[in-house]
């Protein structure tokens, strides 16, 4: 008898996994109607792991990926950040530098509308690193923070597979990039006619490669680039305040 309860289980363990997801979901969006975004967050990423239906993971960790910016970006209390206190002589640059963050995010997740610090005053900082991994197969970019999911992308890459595959870096970090065309080779400042690549460039360790906006958002997810990852203008922009040079990079097939 005992044999045969366990294979029972093991039969209908699928369907109640998926018969739990719901509820969980339901208790992480009260959680954060509630306040408890942390909470919230981590319930739903235990969901979107028993979900036996891609289309709901899917859902899922979108969602995830929304709390977990508007938690970054909020005065709230979170792992992987810290409180510090403005010292003589601190600039956020100097405190982007030692945090391994950016200017840009130490603004946005303080509220601040310009470069200048007071004294004494209290600021949140990023301290745990992010990394990103591009799947080619999937047109899809995860992000981590801490080696944890943060938020997923959907990209374009080369539409001869010619989007080179390892690990690399971030190492330049542009707003409105000049584009040089690939075949002419002309100069193409942003803002004019022709120019193909967007808001902003995130340029890779590997000459001529990286991750820059778009003029064309519908085919985002499909495989239509010259090589580099394209991305929704929007959505660039957010990498390109979360992420500060040295972001790892990883591209897989």
């Amino acid at each position: 008898m005992k044999a045969r309860s366990w294979i029972l289980c093991l039969l209908f363990l699928p369907l109640l996994r998926a018969a739990d997801v719901q509820p969980m979901v339901q208790r992480g969006e009260v959680a954060y109607r509630e306040g408890r975004w942390v909470e919230a967050r981590d319930t739903l990423i235990r969901a979107a792991g028993l979900t036996d239906t891609e289309e709901q993971k899917q859902q899922i960790l979108k969602r995830v990926g929304q709390i977990n910016i508007e938690l970054l970006m909020s005065p709230y209390e979170q792992p992987g950040c810290i409180w510090l206190e403005v010292q003589p002589g601190d600039t956020l640059g100097k405190i982007a530098k030692r945090a391994g963050t950016t200017i840009e995010l130490l603004k946005a997740m303080n509220r601040m509308s310009s470069n200048n610090i007071r004294l004494g005053r209290r600021i949140k900082v990023l301290v745990e690193p992010f990394d990103l991994v591009i799947d080619k197969s999937e047109n899809i970019a995860t992000l981590h923070l801490g080696g944890q999911f943060f938020k997923q992308y959907d990209v374009s890459t080369g539409a001869t597979a010619n989007t080179p595959e390892g690990s690399f870096k971030i190492t330049d970090r542009i707003v409105h990039p000049e584009w040089w065309h690939p075949v002419t080779k002309e100069r193409i400042p942003y803002g004019a006619p022709g120019h193909k690549i967007g808001t902003h460039w995130l340029g890779w360790d590997v000459k001529g490669f990286g991750i820059h906006g778009t003029d064309e958002p519908e085919k985002i997810g499909q495989a239509v680039s010259l090589g580099c990852v394209r991305m929704r203008n929007e959505e660039v922009e957010e990498l390109y305040i979360l992420l500060p040079s040295g972001t790892p990079v990883k591209v897989k097939e």
